[in-house]
Protein backbone atom coordinates (compact mmCIF):
# COMPACT_ATOMS: atom_id res chain seq x y z
CA UNK A 1 0.00 0.00 0.00
CA UNK A 2 2.86 2.35 0.83
CA UNK A 3 4.40 1.77 -2.60
CA UNK A 4 1.02 2.23 -4.30
CA UNK A 5 0.39 5.52 -2.52
CA UNK A 6 3.87 6.78 -3.34
CA UNK A 7 3.23 5.98 -6.99
CA UNK A 8 -0.07 7.90 -6.81
CA UNK A 9 1.88 10.90 -5.51
CA UNK A 10 3.96 10.60 -8.69
CA UNK A 11 0.83 10.54 -10.88
CA UNK A 12 0.60 6.76 -11.38
CA UNK A 13 -2.49 5.09 -9.94
CA UNK A 14 -2.11 1.74 -11.75
CA UNK A 15 -0.71 -0.20 -8.79
CA UNK A 16 -3.34 1.20 -6.42
CA UNK A 17 -6.04 0.12 -8.88
CA UNK A 18 -4.43 -3.33 -9.05
CA UNK A 19 -4.50 -3.60 -5.24
CA UNK A 20 -8.16 -2.54 -5.17
CA UNK A 21 -9.00 -5.17 -7.80
CA UNK A 22 -7.20 -7.83 -5.77
CA UNK A 23 -8.92 -6.79 -2.55
CA UNK A 24 -12.35 -6.78 -4.18
CA UNK A 25 -11.58 -10.07 -5.99
CA UNK A 26 -12.23 -8.62 -9.45
CA UNK A 27 -12.42 -11.35 -12.06
CA UNK A 28 -10.80 -11.22 -15.50
CA UNK A 29 -14.19 -10.47 -17.07
CA UNK A 30 -14.65 -7.41 -14.81
CA UNK A 31 -17.24 -8.97 -12.50
CA UNK A 32 -16.98 -9.45 -8.77
CA UNK A 33 -18.11 -12.19 -6.40
CA UNK A 34 -20.61 -11.39 -3.67
CA UNK A 35 -18.04 -11.64 -0.87
CA UNK A 36 -18.86 -8.26 0.67
CA UNK A 37 -22.59 -8.79 0.45
CA UNK A 38 -22.19 -12.18 2.11
CA UNK A 39 -20.04 -10.59 4.82
CA UNK A 40 -22.78 -8.10 5.69
CA UNK A 41 -25.51 -10.72 5.49
CA UNK A 42 -23.68 -12.82 8.07
CA UNK A 43 -22.49 -9.91 10.18
CA UNK A 44 -25.93 -8.32 10.40
CA UNK A 45 -27.47 -11.58 11.60
CA UNK A 46 -24.91 -11.97 14.40
CA UNK A 47 -26.34 -9.49 16.87
CA UNK A 48 -28.70 -6.54 17.16
CA UNK A 49 -27.32 -3.04 16.67
CA UNK A 50 -28.74 0.36 17.58
CA UNK A 51 -31.07 2.04 15.08
CA UNK A 52 -30.57 5.48 16.58
CA UNK A 53 -27.88 7.44 14.71
CA UNK A 54 -27.03 9.19 17.99
CA UNK A 55 -25.54 5.91 19.26
CA UNK A 56 -23.06 5.99 16.36
CA UNK A 57 -22.43 9.71 16.79
CA UNK A 58 -21.37 8.97 20.37
CA UNK A 59 -18.69 6.57 19.11
CA UNK A 60 -16.79 9.41 17.43
CA UNK A 61 -14.26 10.29 20.15
CA UNK A 62 -13.28 6.69 20.94
CA UNK A 63 -13.00 5.76 17.24
CA UNK A 64 -10.97 8.92 16.56
CA UNK A 65 -8.62 8.09 19.42
CA UNK A 66 -8.23 4.45 18.34
CA UNK A 67 -7.52 5.39 14.73
CA UNK A 68 -7.43 9.03 13.62
CA UNK A 69 -7.38 7.99 9.96
CA UNK A 70 -9.90 5.15 9.81
CA UNK A 71 -11.93 5.74 12.99
CA UNK A 72 -14.27 8.38 11.58
CA UNK A 73 -14.92 6.23 8.50
CA UNK A 74 -15.74 3.10 10.53
CA UNK A 75 -17.77 4.89 13.17
CA UNK A 76 -21.03 4.34 11.25
CA UNK A 77 -20.14 1.02 9.64
CA UNK A 78 -22.69 -1.08 11.56
CA UNK A 79 -25.53 1.35 10.87
CA UNK A 80 -26.39 -0.57 7.72
CA UNK A 81 -27.22 -3.58 9.91
CA UNK A 82 -29.85 -1.50 11.70
CA UNK A 83 -31.79 -1.40 8.42
CA UNK A 84 -30.85 -4.83 7.08
CA UNK A 85 -34.03 -6.56 5.88
CA UNK A 86 -33.47 -9.72 7.95
CA UNK A 87 -33.55 -9.38 11.72
CA UNK A 88 -30.55 -10.59 13.74
CA UNK A 89 -30.72 -14.11 15.14
CA UNK A 90 -27.79 -13.93 17.54
CA UNK A 91 -27.47 -12.35 20.96
CA UNK A 92 -24.30 -11.41 22.81
CA UNK A 93 -23.77 -13.81 25.66
CA UNK A 94 -21.28 -15.92 27.51
CA UNK A 95 -18.71 -17.76 25.48
CA UNK A 96 -18.41 -21.43 26.37
CA UNK A 97 -17.29 -24.64 24.71
CA UNK A 98 -17.76 -27.06 27.57
CA UNK A 99 -17.31 -30.67 26.54
CA UNK A 100 -15.54 -29.80 23.29
CA UNK A 101 -11.98 -30.76 22.40
CA UNK A 102 -9.32 -28.18 23.29
CA UNK A 103 -9.55 -25.15 21.02
CA UNK A 104 -6.76 -23.29 19.24
CA UNK A 105 -7.18 -19.51 19.36
CA UNK A 106 -4.89 -17.51 17.04
CA UNK A 107 -4.26 -13.79 17.40
CA UNK A 108 -2.00 -11.34 15.56
CA UNK A 109 -0.43 -8.60 17.67
CA UNK A 110 -1.09 -5.86 15.09
CA UNK A 111 -4.29 -7.07 13.47
CA UNK A 112 -6.38 -4.03 12.47
CA UNK A 113 -9.63 -5.98 12.09
CA UNK A 114 -9.61 -8.37 15.04
CA UNK A 115 -7.43 -6.91 17.80
CA UNK A 116 -5.05 -9.22 19.63
CA UNK A 117 -6.79 -8.37 22.91
CA UNK A 118 -9.91 -10.12 21.57
CA UNK A 119 -7.95 -13.34 21.01
CA UNK A 120 -6.53 -13.11 24.54
CA UNK A 121 -10.02 -12.56 25.98
CA UNK A 122 -11.52 -15.48 24.02
CA UNK A 123 -8.71 -17.78 25.10
CA UNK A 124 -9.18 -16.77 28.73
CA UNK A 125 -12.90 -17.56 28.52
CA UNK A 126 -12.39 -20.98 26.97
CA UNK A 127 -11.05 -23.27 29.68
CA UNK A 128 -9.62 -25.82 27.25
CA UNK A 129 -7.87 -23.51 24.81
CA UNK A 130 -4.36 -22.51 23.79
CA UNK A 131 -3.54 -19.05 22.47
CA UNK A 132 -1.11 -18.96 19.56
CA UNK A 133 0.36 -15.47 19.19
CA UNK A 134 1.56 -14.25 15.81
CA UNK A 135 3.75 -11.17 16.12
CA UNK A 136 3.28 -8.82 13.21
CA UNK A 137 0.98 -6.69 11.13
CA UNK A 138 -2.07 -7.66 9.16
CA UNK A 139 -5.37 -9.45 9.47
CA UNK A 140 -5.19 -13.20 9.68
CA UNK A 141 -2.18 -15.32 10.46
CA UNK A 142 -2.38 -18.42 8.30
CA UNK A 143 -1.03 -16.92 5.08
CA UNK A 144 1.60 -14.64 6.62
CA UNK A 145 3.45 -16.98 8.97
CA UNK A 146 4.84 -20.43 8.22
CA UNK A 147 4.95 -21.11 11.96
CA UNK A 148 1.30 -20.17 12.40
CA UNK A 149 0.29 -22.14 9.32
CA UNK A 150 2.06 -25.26 10.62
CA UNK A 151 0.39 -24.94 14.03
CA UNK A 152 -3.05 -24.34 12.50
CA UNK A 153 -2.63 -27.26 10.09
CA UNK A 154 -1.60 -29.58 12.95
CA UNK A 155 -4.67 -28.53 14.90
CA UNK A 156 -7.08 -28.85 11.98
CA UNK A 157 -5.71 -32.22 10.88
CA UNK A 158 -5.14 -33.93 14.23
CA UNK A 159 -6.28 -31.55 17.01
CA UNK A 160 -2.63 -31.19 18.05
CA UNK A 161 -2.17 -27.95 19.97
CA UNK A 162 1.06 -25.94 20.14
CA UNK A 163 2.67 -25.50 23.55
CA UNK A 164 1.00 -22.80 25.64
CA UNK A 165 2.74 -19.46 25.11
CA UNK A 166 3.87 -20.28 21.55
CA UNK A 167 4.74 -17.13 19.59
CA UNK A 168 5.21 -17.11 15.82
CA UNK A 169 6.85 -14.43 13.71
CA UNK A 170 5.28 -13.08 10.53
Amino acid sequence: LDLALNLVDQGNGQFLLYLADQYLERRDDGTYPNTFEAYWAVNCLDRPVPKDVAAYDALGPSFQQASPLFGPVDQYSNLQCAYWPARPTGQPGPLTADGEPPILVVGGTNDPATPYEWAVAVSQRLAESVLLTRRGNGHGSYNVSLCSRAAEDAYLVSLTLPAPGTVCAS
